[in-house]
């Protein structure tokens, strides 16, 4: 019968090269029907076993119990001596320990260091899945909170509290829709995750950030939100436009206010403006009209990569530009003019918009150079006013700084911190995050070495520039870090691409003590895929203690999520 077979696909095969030599004018050899062997012979039979993927019982469990799984088929595969088998169990890529088989059944033990997730069994290199199993613990999403299964549609970058009987949060970033409401940069959201729509008390806006007609295909968004005394928001990133709200449609230029990359906002995120009277020509014909700009009249020609708002209510911005910008309003709307003056990688202005010529201000020859070598990519403030600058330069206004540097409340060059950083790291840094209440700051980045001291990729330092002798981070396999944040309570989050922590699997997300330590309970999340921006210490919506992170990632716990989710945290047992 094989053999009839091969003859026949041999006579099929031969035909196709005539029709092929017909229609191409080109030969082929005469094919061999002579063919006997089964080139699929010798291959390894199916095992004739299964694991369910049924829900085990229990469907859930802590580290130490037992826990069965439906199974088929594997008695035959078990040792003569207890205890011996020809298979393997794992949870969350972590091996099992089995302690029971039936003809049914499956029993094994849930690891003592283990992450939650799929389980599935190996015998002879062939893999059999079963289901994904939750480990409990200490850390669990909030499924009751409002965004859990929305989110928002692109990356968000921060969020800045608004505390009134319970926290309340305007996020920032790169999206145009939360939840259901079509947001552009910027939201309302309350602890409970519902989202305010436009034209509300919490929004007074239209749309948030706008672009111009002429730039639809430029990025739009918000990176930078602090606030001022008296509520009103500071926001900066790279935009043209925003959108407030006065009863117009949305591409009426009526509620549309200008700025340059940074903008006040009202404590409703409408925008800060004031009025201004115009003469307006058209066809030969002047009209008088009442058009509202933005009471910040100054920015930046480039992204604004962060700004802050000092003790003294002056606003500092950090970026890679080299010119600071403002509007020189006249008379007739048509002869306003920009002027332009150089700055150096960080410039300081009032809540108007004026520079501030007694900080760093560019003039030839002077010493302020800003950033050189390399890119700013990051900053953060100090308790202080202290700037801390982090990137890829390699020196700052002309000073050597290994990609970090601190700049005082005058904006010179901290030259106590910069002793302190010595060699500093050996690689660029990506990211800061400073703790105001602890006094430290969490660097990210390439670097292998700190100061001469091994610190792979994320450090810990205090507010000085020294480095955290008790923090080190354990080997990481698989990825790595693109996120550390250290909270008020004392805990490290981090985010990333690796696998595995410690020798533990840990899939792109921990919760670490203050030495770099994961705890088990605190560290039982399955895969998380993407990256954090910003964690925000908050409460859940039954009010007990949790996080709200923020950034752009897709999975959490090995489920869909959209860029925002509320984790539930006990740290207190």
């Amino acid at each position: 019968m094989r053999k009839e077979v091969l003859k026949r696909v041999s006579r099929i095969l031969r035909f196709a090269c005539m029709t092929a030599w017909v229609s191409v004018g080109i030969g082929c050899e005469e094919l061999d029907d002579t063919i006997t062997s089964d080139p699929y012979a010798g291959g390894k039979e199916p095992f004739d076993i299964a694991l369910s993927a049924e829900d085990p019982v229990p469907s859930e469990g802590y580290p130490g119990d037992t826990v069965v799984f439906k199974a088929e088929g594997l008695l035959k595969y078990c040792g003569s001596q207890e205890g011996e088998y020809r298979f393997k169990f794992y949870l969350g890529e972590q091996e099992s320990k089995i302690l029971a088989v039936t003809d049914t059944t499956l029993a094994v033990e849930v690891p003592y260091e283990v992450s939650s997730g799929v389980t599935y069994l190996v015998i002879d290199n062939q893999v059999f899945y079963g289901p994904f199993f939750p480990v409990l613990g200490n850390v669990s999403i909030d499924n009751n909170w409002a965004l859990y299964a929305k989110g928002t549609d692109g990356a968000v970058y921060g969020c800045l509290e608004k505390y009134t009987t319970a926290p309340n949060y305007y996020v920032v970033g790169d999206f145009t829709t939360i939840g259901d409401v079509k947001l552009n940069g910027i939201g309302f959201v309350d602890y409970q995750g519902n989202v305010a729509k436009a034209n509300s008390s919490n929004f007074a806006a239209e749309n948030g950030l706008m672009i111009d007609a002429e730039d639809l295909f430029t990025s739009s968004y918000i990176k930078s939100i602090s606030s001022f005394s008296d509520g009103r928001m500071l926001v900066s990133g790279a935009f043209s436009a925003y959108y407030s709200w006065n009863g117009h449609s949305p591409a009426s230029k009526k509620d549309r206010v200008y700025g340059d990359n940074i903008m006040i906002l009202n404590s409703n995120a409408s925008a800060d403006t004031i009025c201004r009277i115009y003469w307006e020509t058209e066809n030969n014909w002047a009209e008088q009209k009442y058009v509202g700009q933005s009471a910040l009249n100054g920015g930046a020609t480039q992204e604004i990569i962060r700004s802050f708002v000092t003790s003294d209510q002056k606003i500092v911005a950090v970026g890679n530009f080299t010119q600071y910008v403002c509007t020189e309003y006249a008379y007739v709307f048509e002869d306003n003019a920009q002027r332009k003056t150089d700055v150096a990688s960080v410039f300081r202005m009032d809540e108007h918009g004026k520079l501030d010529s007694l900080y760093r201000l560019v003039v030839p020859g002077n010493r302020y150079t800003g950033a050189e070598g390399g890119k700013v990519s990051d900053a953060c403030m100090d308790g202080d006013d202290g700037v801390i600058l982090v990137g890829s330069f390699t020196s700052f206004d002309g000073v050597d700084a290994p990609g970090i540097i601190r700049l005082d409340r005058d904006g010179e060059v901290d030259k106590d911190f910069l002793a302190h950083v010595g060699a500093g790291p050996n690689g660029s840094v990506s990211m800061v995050r400073y703790n105001k209440s602890l006094g430290k700051m969490m660097l990210v980045g390439s670097f292998t070495e700190y100061d001469g001291q091994e610190r792979k990729q994320v450090v810990m330092l205090n507010s000085d520039g020294t480095l955290d002798s008790d923090f080190k981070l354990k080997e990481m396999t698989g990825g790595s870090p693109n996120f550390a944040q250290l909270i008020d309570r004392g805990k490290v989050v981090v985010s990333g691409t690796f696998t595995t922590y410690a020798g533990v699997p840990r899939n792109g997300f921990l919760i670490l003590d203050m030495d770099g330590t994961a705890q088990q309970k605190f560290n039982v999340p399955g895969v998380f895929s993407g990256q954090l921006y910003q964690v925000q210490e908050s409460q859940t919506t039954v009010g007990s203690y949790g996080l709200l992170l923020m950034g752009k990632f897709t999975r959490f716990n090995s489920k869909v999520v959209h860029n925002m989710l509320m984790l539930e945290l006990d740290l207190d047992h």
